[in-house]
């Protein structure tokens, strides 16, 4: 009887303060096993027999649970309150942001992937045209070591490691009707709701002087493709069980300038199958420091970065890293599931 109760499936609802479901958040076991992530509604329908496991989100503390414990398979994660100081304005060219990216590849739910490094970008404020440094710690071999699909993870690691917004929300909302049909309707001065001809495909929240937009980008995209005709690249994605996700964060503060002086950190998340098995594929970006430089300075960070750290970041530099810079650790079920990858390497 008790074998069969810790094999029935249990129901996990993960909120924020104010009530709402969490999107995209990791639900993992003791070891680093991934059961899941929870969807636009903050749930998790299936987690069969875990009696403790570890949630992590990129805007929110890292929690461990006893699924037991909770009222109702409910919990309620708290804010990271992850914050830049503010940008000093100097008569300089370019503002530069900093990012830390960690990228971490889930088959068939164990980790078989990770790196992390940094990712230096700029923004030529009187050209308003965005530069980023050659990606050093694009490690794109794993493709064949892991047989994850090709197309997709150098996209992620090309376009979105290290990617910092220049786009304001007006015209990211702008570019979201246009190329996805995406209307975006207030629900309350904190909360609004966006939507496509099919239902919900997102959120977008004030809180704690964070603004945070989450959507369901394969939701989206496929919708497009529908509407455009695009029959090959639906069919493709509908075939492999593409799912695409992202949360992106930045200040609330109308005094900054939109974009990269106020973006703080982004994740996101593909999910698809191959011939290997299903793959999941997380991508988190954390802005670290931001200033005005110019272009001399820009090119000298660049290439002390490549010499720092080569083509990855180690463990102890990441955990020095992120101690230096307020970012939040990887939960201990993540870096034990890291260190046994690296054992195995």
């Amino acid at each position: 009887m008790l074998a069969a109760m810790c094999a029935q499936a249990q129901r996990l609802e993960v909120v924020d303060a104010d009530g709402h479901g969490i999107p995209l958040v990791s639900v993992l076991t003791e070891d680093g096993t991934l059961l899941g992530t929870t969807d636009f509604n903050g749930v998790l329908a299936n987690v069969k027999g875990n009696a403790r496991v570890t949630l992590t989100h990129v805007a929110f503390k890292s929690q461990v649970v006893t699924m037991s414990s909770l009222v109702g398979g409910r919990v309620t994660m708290e804010d990271s309150d992850y914050r830049l100081a503010e940008v000093v304005i100097k008569p300089k060219p370019y503002l530069y942001v900093e990012t830390l990216y960690r990228v971490y590849v889930y088959r068939n739910d164990s980790l078989c992937y990770f790196a992390s490094g940094i990712m230096p970008n700029a923004c030529n404020v009187q050209k308003q045209k965005r530069e980023h440094g050659s990606y050093y710690q694009a490690r794109t071999e794993y493709c064949s070591k892991f047989g994850a699909a090709t197309t997709w993870s150098a996209r992620a690691h090309v376009f979105h490691a290290g990617l910092v917004r220049t786009m304001s929300l007006e015209m990211m909302e702008q570019k979201m009707k246009e190329m996805y049909y995406v209307t975006a309707t207030a629900n309350s001065p904190s909360r609004s709701t966006y939507s496509n001809p099919q239902g919900t495909v997102g959120y977008l929240t004030r809180t704690n002087g964070q603004v945070r937009m989450t959507l369901d980008g394969g939701t989206e995209q496929m919708y497009a493709n529908e509407v455009k005709g695009e029959t090959k690249l639906l069919k493709k994605r509908q075939e492999m069980g593409y799912e695409y996700q992202y949360v992106i964060a930045w200040t609330d503060d109308e005094a900054q300038a939109p974009g990269v002086e106020n973006f703080l950190m982004e994740s996101n998340h593909w999910e698809y199958n191959d011939n290997q098995g299903h793959v999941k594929f997380f991508v988190e970006t954390y802005a670290t420091d931001h200033y005005y430089m110019d272009k001399a300075e820009w090119k000298a960070r660049k290439k002390s970065i490549k010499a720092d750290y080569g083509s990855s970041m180690t463990l102890d530099q990441l955990a020095e890293y992120e101690r230096h810079h307020h970012i939040p650790a990887l939960s201990p079920a993540t870096f034990q599931a890291i260190c046994k990858l690296k054992n195995q390497w």
